[in-house]
Order: C-alpha cells, then structure tokens, then sequence
C-alpha cells in the first residue's frame, strides 16, 4: 500500500517486490504519456514491445532492478529506504 509516496509492506510475510515494480512502472509509464513509443524505447534503451509491455502494466516481464534503470533514464532520483516496522510482542516496551 502506497502513503505519501512510500511502499508500507503490512505483513511479515509480504514480498515488497510487487508493489515497488508497480510504483515505479506506473511511474516511468505516466512519465512516457503522449511521447512516440520509439522515442521511448531509445530513451529506455530497449525495445518497442518492452515498451506496449509498461505502458498495458504487464510487469510480470520486467526486473525491479530494470524499472530502477528506466526511472533514472527518464530523469527520476530513486531511492530505497530500509526502516524496521514496529511489531507489538508480548513484553515489548511501548514508548
């Protein structure tokens, strides 16, 4: 779930790697609206179906690590933020 920009991971057992590739693929897609999908593909440095691929979501076919690359091609400062979630354990001190 997204809040202010950021991945909130809910669960112990949550994979982040989903919702991070489709904030940066919606991102690198809303940012290539209205350019030629040629323009795009050099800008990206790939190919023209990579390209209808983003642009329909289907991100099951890009790498996390790809998507970080196109979001700095296109200009984009990506950053990655580790924090340690606070969980409620029996004897834990609250503050």
């Amino acid at each position: 779930m997204m809040q202010g920009g950021a991945i909130s991971v809910s669960s112990l057992m949550s994979d982040p790697i989903d919702p991070l590739k489709r904030q940066l693929g919606e991102l690198v897609a809303r940012a290539s609206d209205g350019w030629p999908r040629a323009d795009m593909a050099y800008t990206l440095g790939t190919q023209l179906a990579r390209i209808s691929d983003l642009r329909h979501g289907k991100l099951e076919r890009f790498s996390l690590e790809t998507l970080i690359r196109y979001a700095d091609r296109m200009q984009y400062d990506v950053a990655l933020t580790v924090s340690r979630r606070l969980v409620g354990r029996r004897g834990s001190r609250s503050s």
